[in-house]
Formats: structure tokens, sequence, C-alpha cells
């Protein structure tokens, strides 16, 4: 097949759970089909070169993303509020993109259009002769609400609020007119068949590279924490400071040597200044993050904000450790608690079970097998790829 991605950016280097997932995916289906990669990015770039070696044809589009810091960024904010499009749809939005997609279409005449992230379904609404693949890494509209119900601050809260309204209203809109859409758990696709109930949806799972993340497991004795994600992403900011504010002082209290490590690239300021605080490490952006997540005696994930599945839970998983997490953290995964991960929502439980994991090595090396155990049956990329694989050539012979 001829398949023709739109992105925001080329997925390399792989240091994101939605680049990890979208390279792993897509090169896999490039080393059977004639892929074209279409996104903001230049031809000098790693993500350029990267791309081109696995046979995915990059097609730099010059960058336009606004950044979000500055005056102009909080400009842009406002008026925004005027815009019938969600800020995250609007901001990524540009003519030069527009015009070089309905010249790929005319030269490559591809059999299908994928949008590998929901806003950039905006650019296919019109085109109506090339099957359309919307791949929700997330349900947009849910992490947004989350974010109103989390905000404590009046003016952030009214102006999200409004931006829920918008993502609702855009996503009811996408789920009506695409050909079909690939989400990663079952409560994502139940959420976008709430949108539209005929909507072809596949369940591709996230996935882990099972051979790369591989470690003995068990505790380390190390008094160590461990937390590991991108800093520039706004759930992953809520979760480190909700940990920092309330669970690691009660796990202090009772065991003050007890060190938390936050592991992820381009942390903003107030996320750095909090490894300030004793007990508390954020070490910006690393080569590896294999060693960071082997020498913890826990690896933590206390999202209260977010969608879709965690891709670091199954490095974590695959990695043998002992993993204490959220609902919503371990959402979308086939986990069970107590035999492969912990579940704690409120500090108090979380700060006890992360506890107990620390003080008994039986159980910490125990949950850590059962954890290797499900992903090297469930969330392997090569099968992953096969079914996203079958989802597409189902969508491309459909009528």
């Amino acid at each position: 097949m001829r398949i023709l991605v739109l992105d925001e950016e080329f997925p390399f280097p792989p240091n994101t759970g939605k680049r990890i997932r979208s390279f792993n995916l897509l090169s896999r289906l490039a080393a059977r089909n004639e892929l074209y990669y279409l996104a903001y990015g230049t031809d000098d770039s790693p993500g350029y070169a990267a791309l081109k070696e696995h046979n995915m044809n990059p097609m730099p589009v010059k960058p336009q993303i606004p950044p979000k810091s500055g005056p102009l960024f909080y400009i842009r904010l406002l008026l925004n509020l005027i815009s019938p499009l969600p800020y995250i749809v609007s901001s990524h939005y540009s003519d030069l993109y527009a015009r070089l997609l309905r010249r790929a279409i005319a030269d490559l005449e591809p059999d299908i259009i994928i949008c590998e992230w929901t806003p950039y379904a905006v650019f296919v609404e019109k085109i109506h002769d090339v099957k359309r693949l919307v791949v929700a890494h997330n349900v947009e509209t849910r992490i947004w609400q989350r974010y109103y119900e989390n905000e404590r601050q009046a003016l952030k809260r009214w102006y999200i609020g409004k931006q829920v309204v918008k993502l609702e209203r855009f996503e009811r809109r996408v789920y009506k007119y695409i050909d079909g859409v690939t989400a990663v758990s079952d409560i994502d696709a139940d959420q976008i068949h709430s949108f539209n109930h005929q909507v072809p949806v596949e369940i591709v799972d996230n996935g882990v590279d099972l051979e790369y993340f591989d470690a003995p497991g068990g505790l380390k004795k190390s008094n160590k924490l461990v937390f590991v994600g991108t800093m520039d992403w706004r759930p992953n900011q809520d979760c480190v400071r909700y940990f920092v504010d309330d669970i690691l002082p009660l796990i202090r209290k009772e065991r003050p040597e007890i060190e938390a490590v936050f592991v992820g690239r381009n942390p903003p300021a107030a996320i750095i200044a909090l490894g300030e605080r004793e007990g508390v490490t954020v070490t910006g952006s690393v080569d590896d993050v294999r060693p960071y997540i082997e020498e913890g005696d826990v690896y933590i994930v206390p999202l209260r904000i977010g969608g879709g599945t965690r891709l670091k839970i199954l490095d974590a998983l695959a990695m043998r450790s002992a993993v204490v997490s959220t609902s919503v953290g371990a959402e979308g995964l086939d986990l069970t608690d107590g035999e492969n991960i912990m579940i704690a929502d409120t500090p108090e439980r979380f700060a006890a079970k992360v506890l107990r994991l620390i003080d008994d090595g039986d159980l910490n090396r125990s949950l850590g097998e059962s954890g290797r155990k499900l992903v090297e049956e469930k969330y392997g990329w090569d099968s992953l790829a096969a079914k996203l694989e079958s989802f597409i050539i189902r969508l491309v012979g459909a009528k």
C-alpha cells in the first residue's frame, strides 16, 4: 500500500510516548509498504535522517508551530477565544501545510492518509477520494476535562473549560467524517463510539521494546523512587507537583532516607525548582532512562490527568520494576491491582503501597515478574504493528 502520514513532527529521537509509539509502529509498516511522512521539520534534522534510514520518506514542512511561552503565546490564547477551533488545533494549522498536503496527494495518489494525532484531522475534512485514518493517542476531550477538574486557579479553569467545549465539538465532527480510528484502549474506543457509534475503531495498544527494556528486577535497597516522563507535558508536571507536595512527605515521615527521582526532558523552571527540595532530584534530559528505572526500588506513576495509556509503565514492567500508579496512570492497560501493579488514588494509600514494596522484597520481585510476563504476552511492537496493518488493509479495501 501507499501510505501518507500527517504529523506534527518527525518522531525521532523516540524520547516521548507519542514518538515511541509512532516510530515503532510506522517504521514496521514502512518495511512492508510505501510510506511517506509529512510533518513540520527540516531536511537537516536528526529526525529527517532517521526516517530516511527506515524507508519512511520524510516530507518536511517549514516549522510554523508557535512556542508555548512568551507574550505572543498569551495573545494567541486570547485570540483563540473567538476561534471555533480548540487551541491545539488552530496552533498547528498552516496554509503551507495544507498546500503541501494537496500537492502530496496529487503526486503520490496514496491509498490511505494517517493523521498521527487527532488535531491533524482538520487537514483532511474536505478530502473525500482517499481513505482517512485517525490515530487517537488519547481522547483529547477527556484529557482537557481532567485539566479542568484539577485546576484551582479561577481564570485558568475558566479558559480550560472553554477549550473542553471546543474539543468535544471538534472530536465529534472528526469522528463523523473520518473513515477509521485506532484507539489505545477499550475506554478510549468506547468514548470515540459515544461521539459516533458507526465509525470503525480498532484497538492497537501501546507497546514496548522487550529486548531493549529488560532487567533482573527486585528490590535494590537504593531508597529511590523513580518516575520517567516528558516534563514539558502538563499532566506530567501536575503529577510531579502532586507527588512532591502531597505524597513524598508522608513517605519521608516514615523513611526520611527515601528520594524521589524525576527523569525526563525539558522540565520548566517550576519543576526544576522542585529539585531543590530535600529528597527530590529532577534530572532533565538523559541519554538512557534504563539505568534510572533499574536502580529504583519502586517506579511511581502519580498521574491525575491523562488519557490513552502510559508507555512508560510498559517500559517499567518490561524491566521487572514494581510499579505504584493512580487509576488514571494505569488506565487502559490490562493490569490487575496487587498482581502486576499497585493502584492507589489518595496520597495516604499511595504512600502506604510504596512503603510496603520497599519493606517487602518478595512482593516487590513478584510484582515485577508478573509485570514482565504480561508485557511479553500482550505488548510487543511486532504483533501490534501487524494488527494496525490488518486494520488499514480492511479500510483501504472497504467501499
